[in-house]
């Protein structure tokens, strides 16, 4: 029977979550998506790992509205939703549709406030700020540019906040972009993104990007994010801190 939940957590804006992947948990969310009002299953949760940090989006400059289709692969077969995302100020929402065009969530960040609601036939296994987490790697974190200007043709790379991370830039386009931890030396949960035709200073947004997540050895996950809605954001998408 289908439920209407409201969550709402309140705390600093940079917290640190712990719990399952941001990957994994949009796995979970494309599959509870699929489901129908009468679906029913057990829900599981991963082995606990750092998630980094989720601050509250005025931190970034980027403003943007992107409509998208959602495909998540993995180990037992693959799932698609649509999601519209929209970032103005302070204010980040994200709706995802069901298979019929019927509102299936509205996930919702404003400030440090966080707030989930649910039309899905079960609750979510894992706080909503994992899915969070995606959103805020694949169109706002990243390293530094001052202005806003792309960064020179390469890869750059830099440690940001307990966080490896490296990006590579072609002619002005963000091509891919990459997040790690190393634990003893050894790579054990990392976040690599594609932009396929590239992510553009100027705005201008790919046509498709892949997100692989590894958060353990033995898992593996991908999403398929492919543009809906042509290929320009609202303002151009700025990484640096926004300012006061």
């Amino acid at each position: 029977m289908s439920s209407s939940v409201r969550r709402s957590s309140r705390g600093s804006s940079t917290t640190r979550w712990a719990g399952l992947s941001a990957c994994g948990a949009a796995i979970v969310i494309a599959s509870l998506v699929g489901c129908g009002p009468s679906g029913h299953g057990t829900e599981e949760r991963t082995t606990p790992h750092p998630m980094g940090t989720l601050h509250a989006p005025s931190h970034f400059a980027a403003e943007l509205t992107i409509d998208q289709q959602v495909t998540a692969e993995h180990v037992g077969g693959s799932e698609t939703f649509r999601a519209v995302l929209e970032k103005r100020g302070d204010r980040l929402v994200m709706v995802g549709l069901g298979p019929h065009g019927g509102r299936a969530f509205v996930l919702t960040q404003e400030g440090e406030r966080v707030s989930f609601e649910s039309q899905m036939p079960r609750e979510l296994p894992f706080p909503p700020e994992f899915m969070l987490m995606d959103i805020h790697r694949t169109w706002l974190m990243g390293l530094p540019r001052e202005g806003g200007a792309p960064l020179s043709d390469g890869r750059h790379e830099d440690f940001l906040e307990g966080e490896n991370v490296a990006e590579i830039w072609s002619g002005g386009r963000l091509m891919e972009r990459h997040f790690g931890i190393l634990a003893s030396n050894l790579a054990w949960w990392s976040v690599h993104i594609v932009y396929e035709g590239g992510l553009g200073a100027d705005g201008t947004l790919p046509t498709r990007v892949v997100i692989d997540s590894t958060p353990a050895p033995e898992q593996h996950y991908r999403l398929v994010l492919t543009n809906l809605a042509g290929n320009v954001a609202a303002t151009p998408l700025r990484t640096e801190e926004a300012g006061p």
